[in-house]
């Protein structure tokens, strides 16, 4: 594997990520089989979270309905590199972004009649027709058109000629839980989609399915599932570990870039937090904080060498991470994973979650940007 990725990189990084293309679509597989839909709106925002929005969107490209991004530079970079992408910008846009959009060919989304109205308007002045989706508020109370509010909107949206009413949705705050609330939620979403039938109001998509709904969720009256987080093999949720199999994508790798003897006594780092009780060897890893690495998890954290687990020697620096080997021999350049797998043990952004106390979310869109991604088939 190493050797694959040399010959890729034609350097050999510092620090880096590597991608696993085959559990990728592996975990998108999984998903359309539990969900029973084929149509699925692969989120990538916040860099395909942190895995590489290039590096993500070219091993989808071609297998999924849409991509869906939160920003409209993420939805122009996409539209610029996959011209024939469908892409769904999830994001509220300011006025002055909007010809940028509609001349991107960028389905967006709606949460207001009065945006409706600005997005129509704009698109006759540029002889255009904007395929969007409306967003519903069913209990979310962030974007969306509140449900009991949105019959009367939506129908005076068919009026108007710039647009293409292409699909709705909705928004789960407690995806994982089938509870009364979320109940209440997809009926009242279904009853607003009856009235709007009764008035010939259809839409082609219907979805509010994230990861834990689409494994929790079993109903096909949603034609369409937008995963994000189990697409790239981490479950949003712990008590969702039983509900299907999936793989994580993505692995964090750093090279040693020194290697020292600690006298017992000596201390390692920032406020002097690691004193070694005896003598050992500490390796220097080129990356911090600056580069994603929560500096919350550092009195937990650990990291893998030659297939075992070793601390980390102090807090987290902004450039670099200490780690105690012990007596174990290492030298500059050699491999130690952050992130993935080595022999029997295995480090995953959930496991560094839980020492930082965030969320995977958190740990995997916090990945430097500038750090090499290299995609392995």
């Amino acid at each position: 594997m190493a050797e694959l990725i040399q010959k890729r990189s034609g350097i050999q990084h510092g620090s880096w990520i590597e991608i696993r293309a085959d559990r990728l679509l592996r975990n998108l597989q999984t998903l359309q089989k539990e969900s029973g839909q084929t149509d699925v709106l692969a989120v990538v925002k916040a860099n395909a979270y942190g895995h590489g929005l290039k590096e993500i969107v070219s091993v989808l490209s071609g297998k999924v309905a849409y991509f869906g991004v939160a920003t409209l530079r993420e939805a122009l970079a996409l539209k610029e590199h996959h011209p024939q992408t469908p892409v769904f910008l999830f994001g509220h846009l300011f006025s002055h972004e909007l010809p940028a959009a509609l001349l991107g060919g960028i389905t967006l989304s709606v949460s207001s009649l009065e945006k409706a109205r600005e997005i129509s308007d704009l698109s006759e002045d540029l002889d255009h027709k904007t395929s969007v989706h409306v967003k519903i508020d069913t209990g979310m109370g962030r974007m969306g058109i509140p449900v009991h509010e949105a019959a009367d909107c939506i129908e005076a949206m068919t009026e108007l000629k710039g647009l293409m009413l292409d699909g709705i949705y909705m928004h789960f705050p407690t995806a994982e839980k089938n509870d009364t609330f979320r109940k209440a939620q997809v009926l009242a979403f279904k009853s607003l989609l009856l009235t709007l039938e009764e008035k010939n109001i259809v839409f082609r998509f219907r979805h509010a399915k994230n990861s834990a709904a689409t494994l929790t969720l079993k109903d096909p009256f949603f034609n369409m599932i937008r995963p994000g987080l189990a697409l790239y093999g981490v479950y949003p949720d712990p008590a969702l570990r039983g509900a299907a199999h999936f793989e994580p994508v993505l692995s964090l790798k750093s090279r040693i870039v020194l290697v020292k003897k600690v006298r017992a006594g000596g201390s390692v780092g920032y406020g002097r937090e690691f004193i070694s009780e005896q003598d050992t060897t500490i390796a220097v890893l080129p990356f911090g904080y600056s580069h994603g690495y929560p500096y919350a998890a550092w009195k937990k954290a650990s990291v893998l060498f030659q297939g075992k687990r070793y601390p980390l020697a102090g807090k987290v620096s902004m450039d670099y991470i200490a780690v105690n080997l012990g007596n174990t021999e290492a030298k500059e350049g050699d491999t130690v994973t952050l992130i993935g797998e080595e022999q029997a043990e295995c480090i995953t952004a959930e496991d560094i979650a839980g020492w930082a106390g965030t969320i995977p979310y958190e740990v995997l869109t916090r990945l430097n940007s500038n750090l090499p991604r290299i995609v392995i088939p």
